[in-house]
C-alpha cells in the first residue's frame, strides 16, 4: 500500500508541474487543499491506525476517505486542459484504488485486533527478536533524530535562500510592481535575510510589497513549525531510547529465567520417574515379605508340639524372629523419613510454582512495554508525515515565486524523501515490535505449561507420600507376625523328624523374609537419595 502511495505522490507533483506553467493559482489552491486532507488525515490516519486503536479511530480514517474522494471529483470541471482532466482523471482511479486497499487494510487491522486479544504466541525466537528489535529501535530512534534536525537546518537554510530569492525578484521588478520604494523594499529584503520576518507596517499591501508580506508570513509559520516538530522528535527519540534500555533489561531477565527452568523442569522429571520406580520396587518387595510371613506362621503352627525336645533349635529360631523384628523397625524408620522428605518436597514444588507465576508476570510487563514502543514509534511516523507535509508545502510556495524558487523546490524534495526514509524505518521497527509482542505471548504460554507440569509433579510426591505411610503400616504387621513367631517358637514340641523338616522350613522362609527386607531397605534408601537429590534440583530453581 505504500508504492501505491508513493506512485500516488508522484503523480500528484507531475500534475502540478503541468499546472506551473500554466499560472493556475486557484487550481493549484485547491490540489493543496486535498493534498493536505490525504497527507493529515487519510495518510496519517492509516499510519498511526494499528490493531490496538479504538473504534472511533477507524470511523474518522474511513470519513477522511470519504471526504477527500468527494473533493477529488469536485474539481474535475476546474480542469480546462484536456491533457491535465485525463491526468487528474487517472490520478482520481488511483486514489479510489488506493482508498479501497486502505479500506481492506482497517479492516483486516480490526479483526487482528480481536484475534490478538484471544490469543498468543511462539517462544524459541524471543531471544534473537528481542536484539534484533533493540538495534532496529536505536537505529531508527538515532535516524529519526537525524531526520529531524537535518529538517530543521534545511528549512532555516530555505527560509534566508527564499528572503534572498525574493529581494532580488523584487529589485528586477521594482520598477513595474511598486507596492513600495523601491530603497524600502531592498531594506525589507535586508531584514528578511538577517531573520527579522516582521515586516508588515500595516500600509496597504500592493504589488511586490504584499506579496513579500505574504510569502515571509508563511515561512515563518513553516519555520516554527519545523523548530516544533524536530524538538517534538527529539523529546520522543529521548523516550524511546529509555524504552528501548527497559525491554533490552526484561528480556535479558527473562531469558535468564527461562533457560533455568527449562533445564530444572526435565531434571525434575528424570527424578520423580526414578521416584516412582523406587516405590513400585518397594511395594512389590514388601508384599513378598507378607507372604513369607503368613506361611513362616503356619509352619511354625505345626511344628509347635516339638519345641520342648528342640530348644535349642527354637532359641535360635527366637534370635531370628527379634532380628527380623529390629529391620522391620529399622525399616519402618526409614519409610517415616521418606514420607517427611516427600512432603519437604512438596513443599518445594509448590514455591517452584509460585517462581514460575511471578515469570509469567514478567513476561505480562514485557509485551506491555512492546506496546509502549509501538506506540512510539507511530507518533515517529507520524512526525515524518509532517514533514513531508511541510517539504510539500514549501514546493508549492517555491512554485508560486516563478523561477526565483527552483532551488527552494529542490532542497523541498531533498526534505521529501529523508523523512519517507524514517517512515520506513519506523515501519521495519512496528514489524520488529509485533514479532516481540507474539513470541513473549509463546513464552507466557510455555510458562503455563511449567505450571501444568509442576502441578503434576506435586501430586506424584504426593502420592509418594501416600505410599510411604502404607509401607509404615505393612511394616508395623510384618514386625507383629515376627513377634507371633518368637513367642509360637517358645511352645514347639514334636518328633526329631518333624522339627527337623519343620525347623529348615522355617529358616529357608526367614532367609527370604530378611532378604526381602533388605530390598526394601535399599529401596527407601534409594528413595531418600533421590528425595535429597530433588532438594537440590529446587534450591537450584529458585536460584534461576
Amino acid at each position: 500500500m505504500r508504492n501505491r502511495y508513493d506512485k500516488l505522490l508522484e503523480n500528484v507533483e507531475a500534475l502540478v508541474r503541468s499546472l506551473l506553467d500554466q499560472d493556475n493559482i486557484s487550481l493549484l489552491v485547491r490540489l493543496n487543499g486535498i493534498r493536505d486532507i490525504i497527507n493529515e488525515q487519510v495518510r496519517a490516519g492509516l499510519l498511526a491506525y494499528t490493531m490496538f486503536s479504538p473504534g472511533e479511530a477507524e470511523q474518522t480514517v474511513m470519513t477522511a476517505i470519504t471526504k477527500s474522494q468527494e473533493e477529488m471529483r469536485g474539481t474535475v470541471p476546474m480542469f480546462k486542459v484536456r491533457e491535465n482532466r485525463a491526468m487528474f482523471e487517472s490520478l482520481l482511479a488511483s486514489y479510489d484504488e488506493y482508498c479501497d486497499h486502505a479500506v481492506s487494510y482497517l479492516h483486516e487491522q480490526s479483526a487482528l485486533g480481536d484475534l490478538q486479544r484471544a490469543f498468543r504466541a511462539d517462544l524459541d525466537k524471543f531471544g534473537g527478536l528481542l536484539e534484533q528489535l533493540s538495534l532496529a529501535g536505536i537505529n531508527a530512534v538515532q535516524e529519526a533524530d537525524d531526520t529531524a534536525n537535518a529538517a530543521a537546518m534545511v528549512l532555516l537554510a530555505l527560509a534566508l535562500t527564499a528572503g534572498v530569492a525574493t529581494a532580488l525578484f523584487i529589485s528586477s521588478n521594482v520598477m513595474r510592481q511598486l507596492g513600495k520604494d523601491p530603497g524600502q523594499l531592498n531594506i525589507l529584503a535586508g531584514r528578511v535575510v538577517n531573520g527579522d520576518y516582521d515586516i508588515d507596517d500595516g500600509s496597504r499591501k500592493l504589488g511586490v510589497y504584499g506579496a513579500l508580506v505574504e510569502m515571509v508570513g508563511a515561512l515563518r509559520k513553516n519555520i516554527d513549525m519545523a523548530t516544533q516538530e524536530s524538538e517534538n522528535a527529539r523529546e520522543q527519540s529521548a523516550r524511546a531510547q529509555e524504552a528501548m534500555k527497559e525491554a533490552e533489561a526484561a528480556g535479558a531477565d527473562a531469558r535468564a529465567k527461562r533457560d533455568g527452568m527449562l533445564v530444572v523442569a526435565e531434571r525434575l522429571e528424570e527424578v520423580s520417574n526414578v521416584v516412582s520406580s523406587a516405590s513400585t520396587e518397594l511395594a512389590a518387595q514388601i508384599e513378598q515379605s507378607e507372604r513369607g510371613a503368613a506361611e513362616q506362621a503356619a509352619r511354625v503352627t505345626e511344628t509347635a508340639t516339638a519345641m520342648e525336645e528342640m530348644n535349642s533349635t527354637v532359641l535360635e529360631v527366637a534370635r531370628n524372629a527379634g532380628n527380623a523384628s529390629e529391620v522391620s523397625a529399622s525399616t519402618r524408620e526409614k519409610a517415616e523419613h521418606g514420607a517427611a522428605v516427600v512432603q519437604e518436597v512438596v513443599a518445594s514444588i509448590q514455591g517452584v510454582q509460585e517462581a514460575s507465576v511471578a515469570l509469567k508476570n514478567d513476561m505480562a510487563a514485557l509485551d506491555d512495554n512492546a506496546r509502549a514502543i509501538s506506540q512510539i514509534m507511530a507518533v515517529i511516523s507520524d512526525i515524518a508525515d509532517q514533514t513531508n507535509l511541510l517539504a510539500l508545502n514549501a514546493a508549492i510556495e517555491a512554485a508560486r515565486a516563478g523561477e526565483a524558487g527552483r532551488g527552494f523546490a529542490v532542497v523541498a524534495d531533498e526534505v521529501r524523501k529523508l523523512a519517507e526514509k524514517t517512515m520506513a524505518s519506523t515501519t521495519d521497527v512496528g514489524n520488529a515490535i509485533k514479532a516481540i509482542q507474539d513470541s513473549a505471548a509463546k513464552s507466557m504460554d510455555q510458562v503455563d505449561l511449567t505450571v501444568g507440569n509442576i502441578e503434576k509433579a506435586t501430586e506424584l510426591a504426593i502420592r509418594s507420600g501416600d505410599a510411604l505411610r502404607e509401607i509404615v503400616g505393612m511394616v508395623d504387621d510384618t514386625a507383629d507376625q515376627v513377634r507371633g513367631i518368637a513367642a509360637a517358637s517358645e511352645q514347639q514340641s514334636a518328633s526329631s523328624e518333624e522339627i527337623n523338616k519343620s525347623i529348615m522350613q522355617v529358616n529357608t522362609i526367614a532367609g527370604e523374609t530378611a532378604s526381602a527386607m533388605q530390598e526394601a531397605a535399599r529401596a527407601v534408601s534409594e528413595l531418600a537419595e533421590q528425595a535429597q537429590v530433588l532438594t537440590g534440583l529446587i534450591r537450584e530453581l529458585k536460584n534461576a
